[in-house]
């Protein structure tokens, strides 16, 4: 036990790449020795089952292939038993009627051939009938190239349909390399009599094709029922065949002499055309793949535990090296040093580490010089505004000085434009805050009308429209005065007698809205564009010069600042009606 707990003791106090390099290949390797081990024991077995079962599944599906290509031939024969066709045949007595008839045979042999899908393997189609006289009804290769035929001497025996397969040189010297399906025509109208024989002539690249795919796994055989070899894959004739057939074991033997046998038969009748295809599968080639396939599982199990030794160091060093040096950063930082800054290598989960503690050293970097930039701004201020503290005071006791010497020399009026300048002053350098009450920014709006009216002689009449309980609603300060101001000076600072101006409050759905309307001359559309296009623009637009006042586009800015995009200034004017 205390060796044990020294071991683990060991293994928990070693360095990560050390921990990482055995845990990952001692992971990799136990499966791949288990799948090796798997493999070798029972895997060849069921790579040799499947092999019987695959090339039998092959074979049955390139038989009933073979067959089915047979049986469409044989559906082009049946059209001879029609009456129809069997009349224009008994009718072709002469050359015109002859060729009538052959053109008939050929449009409707062509038409089925089509619909069959077999036209293009079929070379030649003839009928020849009792007395002789040959039909050609259709040569693939150019009637000139018409292959003839003449009565089967050994007729096609008593099979079923009357019908056989036969190798071409059987019934012509010059039908090399081909095969004819011949089949004997019954006359329908002289009951057992027969009308003719129908010869089908197609290449033995027929065969070739449907048995290319097999050609590298097992040989083919086709033999009549008579014994008459038809075709063989190895084209070595009947000897060949013979040897491959005393060196086969039958699909039916037991599976013992089925893994001793170096081949392996099976046959297919066609039961039609008395035809038997036997399929001799190499087993050597198999066992020689099981071998193969062992021998490439173990080097391909041997790269890759080699790959996997190279992969697990570099994966190992791949996490360790970024991880280390981290640490190493992040202890640096820990000591104070907020300007180090990790290389990031790699787009992976470590590389996102890595960037995330490179913006965090950055962001922890910026905070301190900001902190530090904030306290060094508020103490500049705080010195500045005992400094601006002097200038107001000053002002504003001149303007109370003046005032009283007004006063002294009965100029009321003067007294009372003096009172509310400063009251305007002393509201526009107040600096607790942005916001204010509704009713501060009307009062200071009623300090300023004061001054307009008395510079306009009275001509501008004013009327605010607040509910009680808006009066203490917070408004952004300084918002209404330019507002008022910017009606005067465009509106109503013409020389118009009976100028109005009126500022409503009202609030609906928790919105308030307050409203400057003036009946001045309003605003030409274009310049109205102009104006709105202005006040939606994003960057600062400057005021044109000598407005003397703080313009729409400030105002619009900061109500937005403050209660966001959706609230602002909205214009409407109609010219020669005045402004809202």
């Amino acid at each position: 036990n205390c060796v044990k707990r020294m071991r683990i003791k060991t293994w928990m106090e070693s360095r990560l790449n050390r921990k990482i390099f055995l845990s990952f290949l001692t992971v990799s390797l136990i499966p791949l020795c288990i799948v090796y081990c798997y493999i070798n024991s029972a895997y060849s077995e069921k790579l040799r089952s499947d092999a019987f079962t695959l090339n039998q599944l092959t074979e049955r599906n390139t038989a009933v292939l073979l067959e089915d290509y047979l049986t469409k031939i044989e559906y082009i024969s049946n059209l001879f038993f029609d009456s129809d066709t069997q009349a224009m045949i008994r009718g072709a007595s002469d050359p015109l009627s002859s060729y009538s008839a052959r053109m008939a045979l050929e449009k409707k042999v062509r038409v089925n051939l089509d619909l069959f899908k077999v036209m293009a393997y079929v070379d030649q189609v003839t009928f020849l009938k009792q007395d002789g006289t040959a039909i050609n009804v259709m040569n693939s290769l150019g009637y000139a190239d018409t292959i003839p035929f003449s009565a089967p001497q050994e007729g096609v025996g008593k099979r079923f349909k009357n019908q056989r397969l036969m190798q071409g040189d059987k019934l012509n010297e010059s039908c090399t390399d081909k095969y004819v399906y011949l089949r004997q025509i019954d006359d329908l109208d002289m009951g057992n009599g027969t009308l003719g024989w129908l010869f089908i002539v197609f290449d033995r690249d027929q065969f070739d094709l449907l048995l290319q795919d097999l050609r590298a796994v097992l040989n083919t055989e086709i033999v009549m029922d008579d014994g008459q070899l038809l075709y063989d894959t190895t084209n070595g004739g009947p000897d060949a065949v013979n040897r491959l057939r005393a060196a086969s074991v039958s699909y039916s033997a037991p599976s013992k002499e089925r893994r001793r046998a170096e081949r392996i038969s099976w046959d297919y009748h066609i039961e039609n055309l008395g035809i038997s295809v036997t399929f001799f599968d190499d087993m050597k080639g198999v066992e020689s793949n099981i071998r193969a396939l062992s021998i490439m599982t173990g080097t391909v199990i041997f790269v890759t535990v080699l790959i996997i030794l190279a992969a697990s160091f570099l994966f190992s060093e791949t996490i360790v090296r970024p991880v280390t040096r981290l640490h190493r950063n992040l202890v640096r930082v820990k000591e104070g040093d907020y300007t180090v800054r990790v290389q990031v290598e790699t787009r992976d989960e470590v590389g996102d580490l890595c960037e995330a503690f490179n913006g965090m050293a950055e962001e922890i970097d910026r905070l301190v010089n900001q902190v530090y930039s904030v306290e060094l701004k508020e103490k500049e201020a705080a010195i500045k505004a005992l400094q601006a503290q002097i200038n107001p005071h000053f002002l504003y006791n001149t303007l109370d000085m003046i005032k009283s010497m007004a006063e002294l020399n009965g100029a009321l009026q003067v007294s009372e434009m003096i009172m509310a300048l400063s009251k305007l002053f002393r509201y526009a350098t107040h600096t607790d805050g942005v916001l204010v009450t509704i009713r501060e920014e009307l009062e200071n709006l009623s300090s300023y009308m004061t001054i307009v009216n008395a510079r306009f002689g009275g001509r501008i009449e004013f009327a605010a429209r607040v509910p009680e309980e808006l009066l203490t609603e917070s408004i952004v300060k300084v918002c209404l005065q330019p507002l008022v101001e910017n009606a005067i000076s465009h509106g109503l600072g013409r020389g118009r007698a009976g100028g109005r101006i009126a500022v409503t409050v009202e609030k609906e759905n928790g919105i308030i809205t307050v409203t400057v309307e003036d009946n001045g001359g309003g605003i030409l559309p274009d310049r109205l564009e102009e104006i709105r296009n202005r006040l939606e623009r994003k960057e600062h637009v400057e005021e044109e010069s000598g407005r003397g006042h703080v313009g729409l586009k400030n105002i619009h800015d900061r109500i937005r600042l403050y209660y966001g995009e959706t609230y602002g200034i909205v214009i409407d004017s109609f010219p020669e009606r005045g402004t809202v």
